[in-house]
């Protein structure tokens, strides 16, 4: 929550002189007899009646005394003062508009200014009130359904029901969940409902674009960069057209020829420039390569940005005004990229990416930001241009050797890019174009050269999709903590299937919370591959957070390793594909790739905001087909892993308190964990080359899949702002599903 306004006479005075230069000055309001004096001592005449060069008001003023500071003054200054649409009309009626530019320092000011266009304040005060009331209208209806479901969930009904009927649920939920996204050229629902996210979600206002664009105090000239060879007349045509049609109008179009040697194309990029005073065409003797026409197009052009577009792409109308957007509230960003889709010869859209905030391990594994890229040209510059070596993934080594010389990174949430999948694209195929995909390995090998990492560079899990093997350092010792219940044979599966492990340098501690003796009888005498010690937990109300925190108070080892007594080994080399994330300073907690015993996903990260507190996407889908960008099948950033099988360093761990034993005993004790190491500046990895079978709380049975209320409270009250906006889940997601589908709505 911020801070409610503090009024200091001094501090306001101070900034209105230094940023306003008045001469006679106005006040009213509450505070007006203290600013009216420390004005006066700064030099400035403070009068009472008579025009002004300043009216001021210090707090909430009725709609007579706005009147009468606009007959008096041509700029207004409410300094603290709450300002309802009301005023706002009445302001627009008078002649009256915001001044965005105006610097309101700390005492967060707001100044207006007479103008000429009066009618088109109250035009966009009243689009959004509409919006407003709409938008009031959504949350009440949301805050109603969501009373009605905390009351079922917590009556005595709904968990007999659960523990009566979860496992029946369960198996009839995994039998019949299939991606909503089309594989191995499969078709099915997705392109309807991609098809009623554009027509519910790309609604344009323009009222209200344009009281935006008068808030933009940077409004910079956009170079559009188009390298153009042999391309087909028709889609290059429409992809100047989609420049030209642009809402900003503060752009070029830069396009180099690079030596097609085509009339056709020479005349289309003649015309083009004919009709339009902003597009500019240069051409190359001999064809270079997309890099060097790059480059010339680079060259080409004046603006304080880049953008980059293929010569047979589209970008969508409102592009450029978007990225402006972007580039107002990042001004520190050296460079931004948006959502994409792609686009068929027929002009339809399809095959949406919604694609994470700024996620640099997920960058390593596949370019998720070329398109829409836009740019600083200082920082295209200061990173060497585009390099033809990298021909095919020039912009992937671009995107990367920038990455390391700006200090923030933007992304933004729409839909700006159409990428055409004509034949032979590497839209319309990842195979298309295998140069492509060697490039891209080379340039991330190049990246981690200039950081010194020491790490190299392999063929991912699928094409074009990269894995990069960290060095362990020596002494990267891992302790292996298991909490048990009491279930013996999962414990004893769980122990034998560690002997796969490859990586040898690790103990194991099994933390024993059953009420017998055979847990302990069993690690007694357990004699298959590395020795278990055993932590006495015996008879204690079950508390998955207190029962690690001690056992990893026992351990000396550098690196904790939490699983679950019910998972079980795949991939041997699952314990060094995790401590290779894991040992970097940089990264939080390293999560699994956790497959049901049918080789359905159980886990592929956590995504928060799902069902009102997080999810597993990608949870009951075929562990076999790649899913959505090949998101289950690539390291990637997540706000959050299992505690099933979570690798983290010790220090981390402890500077971050451990897990937290009050709030969350039971559940979302590890998302909880994951959200404090981000906090603390570290990033949280999913990585698919540690596979492991989950039964998932076999040795709790059933009553572990009631819903606890108590955690999901708990996690909204302290996590709120996160479950609202988690920076690796894309807004335009669904929010009721874990399958990775579009958003929806209805309109109201």
């Amino acid at each position: 929550m911020s801070e409610p306004f503090r009024f200091d006479p001094a501090v306001t005075a101070a900034e209105i002189v230094r940023s306003l230069h008045p001469q006679r000055v106005w006040c009213v309001g509450p505070d007006a007899d203290e600013l009216a004096a420390a004005l006066g001592s700064l030099g400035v005449e403070v009068v009472s009646g008579g025009v002004v060069d300043l009216a001021v008001a210090t707090g909430t003023i009725d709609a007579a005394t706005a009147a009468g500071l606009a007959s008096r003054s041509a700029a207004i200054l409410f300094d603290g003062a709450d300002l309802p649409l009301a005023t706002l009309r009445l302001l627009s009626g008078l002649g009256f508009l915001p001044r965005p530019d105006f610097d309101a320092g700390s005492h967060g000011g707001l100044l207006f200014r007479r103008t000429d266009a009066p009618s088109e304040l109250a035009a966009i005060a009243d689009a959004l009130e509409s919006q407003w009331s709409a938008l009031n209208r959504v949350d009440a209806n949301a805050a109603m359904t969501q009373r009605r479901v905390e009351d079922i969930l917590l009556s005595r009904i709904w968990r007999t029901l659960q523990t009566c009927a979860a496992p029946l649920l369960k198996a009839a939920t995994l039998a019949r969940r299939v991606s909503p996204w089309p594989a191995s050229g499969e078709t099915n629902s997705a392109p309807a409902a991609y098809a009623q996210w554009i027509q519910l979600f790309e609604r344009r206002d323009d009222s209200l674009m344009q009281l935006k664009f008068r808030t933009f105090a940077q409004r910079p000239l956009v170079s559009v960069l188009v390298p153009v060879y042999r391309p087909a007349p028709a889609d290059l045509k429409r992809a100047i057209a989609s420049v030209r049609a642009q809402g900003y109008s503060n752009w070029e179009l830069c396009l180099t020829d690079d030596g097609s040697g085509s009339a056709e194309t020479s005349a289309i990029l003649a015309q083009a420039a004919a009709e339009d005073a902003r597009v500019r065409v240069t051409a190359l003797a001999k064809s270079g390569g997309i890099s060097a026409a790059s480059n010339a197009a680079l060259a080409l052009g004046r603006g304080e940005y880049v953008a980059l577009l293929d010569q047979d792409d589209e970008l969508s109308p409102d592009a450029l005004y978007h990225a402006v957007d972007a580039i107002n509230h990042h001004p520190r960003a050296g460079f931004l990229y948006s959502d994409e889709d792609k686009i068929d010869t027929a002009g339809k859209r399809y095959d949406p990416f919604f694609k994470p905030d700024w996620s640099p391990d997920l960058l390593l594994s596949e370019n998720y930001c070329s398109h829409l890229l836009v740019a600083r040209r200082d920082l295209v510059e200061q990173a060497g241009g585009f390099r033809t070596e990298y021909d095919g993934s020039q912009d992937y080594d671009l995107i990367l050797r920038m990455s390391a010389l700006t200090p923030e990174v933007a992304h933004i949430p729409r839909v700006l890019y159409h990428w055409r999948a004509a034949a032979g694209s590497a839209a319309a195929s990842a195979e298309a174009k295998p140069y492509a995909a060697e490039a891209g390995r080379r340039g991330v090998e190049d990246h981690l050269r200039r950081l010194g990492t020491g790490a190299t560079v392999v063929a991912g899990c699928g094409p074009g999709r990269l894995r990069v093997r960290y060095p362990i350092a020596p002494g990267s010792k891992a302790a292996i903590l298991i909490p048990s219940g009491g279930n013996e044979g999962a414990l004893r599966a769980c122990l034998k299937s560690l002997a796969k492990t490859t990586y040898t340098d690790y103990e194991l501690l099994v933390i024993d919370n059953s009420r017998g003796r055979r847990i302990e009888r069993l690690v007694g005498s357990w004699e298959c591959g590395h020795a278990v010690r055993y932590l006495d937990w015996c008879g204690r109300p079950f508390n998955y957070s207190a029962m690690n925190n001690a056992a990893a108070r026992q351990c000396s080892a550098p690196l904790l390793v939490f699983l679950n007594d019910d998972v079980e080994v795949i991939e041997p080399g699952w314990l060094e594909a995790m401590i290779e994330l894991g040992s970097r300073p940089e990264t939080g907690a390293v999560g699994a790739k956790l497959l049901y015993p049918d080789g359905r996903i159980q886990h592929a990260g956590v995504a928060l905001g799902i069902q009102d507190s997080a999810g597993h996407p990608f949870r009951g889908f075929d562990g076999r087909v790649h899913h959505y960008f090949d998101f289950p099948d690539v390291i990637r950033n997540v706000s959050a892993v299992t505690g099933a099988c979570m690798l983290v360093r010790a220090s981390a761990f402890e500077q971050a308190g451990g897990f937290d034993e009050a709030l969350f005993p039971i559940s979302f004790n590890d998302i909880d964990l994951c959200l404090r190491l981000g906090r603390r500046g570290l990033r949280n990895v999913y990585t698919p080359h540690a596979v492991l079978l989950h039964h998932e709380s076999l040795s709790r049975g059933p009553r572990n899949l009631i819903v606890d209320v108590a955690g999901c409270e708990a996690m909204r009250a302290r996590w709120r702002d996160l479950l609202d906006a988690d920076p690796y889940y894309s807004p335009n997601l669904t929010r009721s599903e874990e399958d990775y589908s579009v958003r929806q709505g209805r309109r109201v």
